[in-house]
């Protein structure tokens, strides 16, 4: 999961180094697929962090973990038609 796209390395929004995140497919460990992004604010660090883990859902903003349990893989999503 180290190897998921989260910001271009950036600490911050502010930061100039900072690229929005795209948004990925997630495999989570009881084979649960489902589109995420990395949200900073729940990163740790972040204002709403609490464990660190920030992957959301982008509709919802929904920290997946809490619903899916631990990533496992990630996949960028296909191009679209």
């Amino acid at each position: 999961m180290d190897t998921a796209p989260k910001g271009g390395g950036a600490e911050r929004i502010d930061d100039p180094e900072w690229i929005t995140p795209p948004t990925i497919l997630m495999l989570f460990e009881a084979g649960d697929i489902c589109v995420v992004s990395w949200d900073w604010y729940y990163a740790e660090d972040g204002v709403g962090c609490f464990d660190g883990v920030a992957w959301v859902e982008p509709i919802n903003e929904t920290q997946v973990n809490l619903e899916y349990g631990e990533p496992v893989g990630w996949l960028p999503l296909p191009q679209m038609p």
